[in-house]
């Protein structure tokens, strides 16, 4: 404790400390001189000390002197960071120590943590204690991989309120002169307007302009995705509006188009959560069931028809289901092709034609 107060007292006033000593020197050489002038020139001894004195004095101011003008430079650097640091309202920066306690953090970082965690962050403290248990062991375990010597970045996902925020975190470890790791550092650069306009332009480029769902480049994908993961049972579903071209060539395309998007809302509205829905093309929709047997299909088929009749939407639907594994070995275009199958046989059914 005391020699870390000497040790803060040292580095705070280490200028002046400096200036004194110099002056010191200075104020002893003159006293030398001084003394000189009252001696005997004459004695070889005195003479020979009199000059050693002077030339080791003239080191040491020379060293105080290099000494000074190196802490001045060096000190004038780490202001230069400390501001650059400070002032930036893009960047936010904290360290911490092997034991996870802070033991740096820039103002940027403080605003930002009372503003989305809820505390301020301190010299010393333990982050972890201010964090969800999956926060935290997300943050221990990026600590950890930084205190290997790795220097990373990861995108993090921040949910707050009805926001949800994209952090870029640069961590790097803290090297101490002997190069051994003292601590890691973590850069947090906000990302969200960025991350926000590339999802943006994802889901232009997967999702049906005008119903809103997804299209067949986005379910095709996705139909991969499910071989990748090896689900055991994979559910297709195939629809067509039966007469939509009599309805979209009698009342116009304005009325087409609501058809559509009706029709696309309830098949969002119907199937689960899991469900990825996809217009084809015209009016033509695929709905890839993750997880869903074939009994459980059909009984969706079923609300599909029924939500059709409730809402009196003047046509009816066509609809055909095909389930199966991974291991059939069967792509996507396979599983198209049955199902449409089996969605015509349905319209057959009804006496109805493509």
């Amino acid at each position: 404790m005391v020699l870390g107060k000497v040790s803060d007292f040292l580095i705070k006033y280490q200028r002046l400390l400096t200036y004194l000593s110099i002056f010191a020197a200075l104020m002893l050489l003159m006293r030398l001189v001084y003394d000189d002038v009252l001696i005997d020139h004459d004695n070889p001894i005195v003479l020979a000390i009199f000059i050693l004195a002077i030339f080791i004095l003239a080191i040491f101011i020379g060293i105080l002197v290099l000494w000074t003008l190196a802490s001045y430079l060096n000190r004038g650097q780490h202001m230069l960071s400390h501001f650059i640091l400070q002032s930036s309202k893009l960047i936010n920066v904290y360290a911490v120590d092997l034991d996870y306690r802070f033991i740096a953090v820039n103002k940027n970082d403080i605003r930002l943590m009372e503003e989305i965690f809820y505390f301020t962050p301190k010299i010393g403290d333990f982050p972890m204690n201010y964090l969800n248990s999956e926060d935290a062991a997300r943050l221990k375990a990026n600590v950890d991989r930084a205190k290997k010597g790795e220097t990373f970045i990861f995108m993090d996902t921040i949910k707050t309120g009805d926001k949800t925020l994209y952090w870029q975190n640069m961590y790097s470890p803290i090297y101490n002169n002997r190069q051994k790791v003292i601590g890691v550092s973590c850069f947090v650069l906000d990302v969200t307007e960025q991350r926000l306009h590339e999802l943006e332009i994802q889901r232009m480029a997967y999702e049906d302009v005008l119903t809103r769902v997804h299209n067949r480049r986005y379910i095709e994908l996705a139909f991969e995705e499910c071989l990748t993961r090896k689900e055991e049972q994979i559910t297709v579903i195939i629809s067509d509006l039966d007469k939509f071209k009599k309805a979209n060539d009698t009342f116009g395309h304005a009325t087409g188009d609501k058809i559509l998007i009706e029709f696309g809302d309830i098949l969002t509205k119907i199937m689960p959560e899991s469900a990825v829905i996809a217009r084809l093309g015209g009016d033509e929709f695929a709905v890839l069931l993750p997880g869903v047997s074939e009994n459980q299909a059909e009984f969706l088929i079923k609300l599909v028809q029924a939500e059709m009749t409730l809402k009196d939407m003047g046509i009816t639907a066509s609809l055909g289901a095909y389930t199966n594994s991974y291991q059939s070995h069967k792509n996507f275009v396979d599983f198209f092709a049955i199902a449409d199958k089996k969605m015509y046989e349905n319209k057959s059914q009804k006496g109805e034609r493509r």
